[in-house]
Parts: structure tokens; C-alpha cells; sequence
């Protein structure tokens, strides 16, 4: 079943993001996620940086190596959480 934009920003933009429903999105979410990330909102690019690290996997991966070089030192410091947790 494909994932929206749509889906992914409207469970990222809760005050208090359930990141087990976010995570049974899957792989299928990580474009989406990725997208977030490069946006303009800080603060929804660090929760799609931190349910990448959720997730798991090669692409969430990749996500979270590119987020760590982040210009905006949130995205960093949630890449560096998210990968801590995605390694445990």
C-alpha cells in the first residue's frame, strides 16, 4: 500500500508523535521523510530524521548519514540520537 506525503507530515505534526505508527509505515515513508528533512520547518525535518532512525533499514541509513551533515545543528543532534537508537 503506498505511503502519501500527506500521511507521513499529518503523524509527524503531532504535538506528540507515535513513532511505532510512523515506524509501521515502513521503507515506503523514507522519501517522504527525506523530503521533510530538506524543508523549512526544523522542528518536522528532526521528527522525519528521528522515525528514519525508527524505521531502520538501508535507506533510513542513508537519510540519517546525509542528516548528520546537516547545516541546521537540530537535524544534526536528531540524526545523532536517531542513529544511536537505530544501533542499539
Amino acid at each position: 500500500m503506498p505511503v502519501s506525503q500527506k500521511e507521513v507530515r499529518q503523524r509527524l505534526a503531532q504535538s506528540k508523535v507515535d513513532y511505532r505508527a510512523v515506524a509501521a509505515l515502513g521503507p515506503r515513508a523514507v522519501p517522504h521523510l527525506a523530503e521533510l528533512v530538506d524543508g523549512n520547518d526544523a522542528v518536522l525535518a528532526a521528527k522525519a530524521v528521528y522515525a528514519a532512525g525508527v524505521i531502520g533499514g538501508p535507506a533510513s541509513r542513508r537519510l540519517l548519514e546525509s542528516a548528520s551533515g546537516h547545516a541546521d545543528p537540530i537535524i544534526r543532534i536528531a540524526a545523532s540520537a536517531a542513529r544511536r537508537m537505530a544501533s542499539r
